[in-house]
């Protein structure tokens, strides 16, 4: 299960991301491809986004 702080470093990185409404902070939690009752990304994206941000 992935933390609040990596759902929201992956967010703000992610080409993907699409957020659900204007009003919210950038993070997996707030975009359209989040599936909040399995805690991952219908994109399956989330471990390849996350993986990336270590590649510095």
């Amino acid at each position: 299960m992935p933390s609040k702080e990596q759902m929201k470093l992956v967010g703000e990185t992610c080409s993907e991301y699409e957020r659900e409404t204007e009003a919210v902070e950038r993070s997996c939690e707030s975009c359209i491809h989040w599936v909040d009752e399995e805690l991952l990304c219908e994109l399956d994206i989330f471990t390849e986004q996350l993986t990336s941000l270590d590649q510095t």
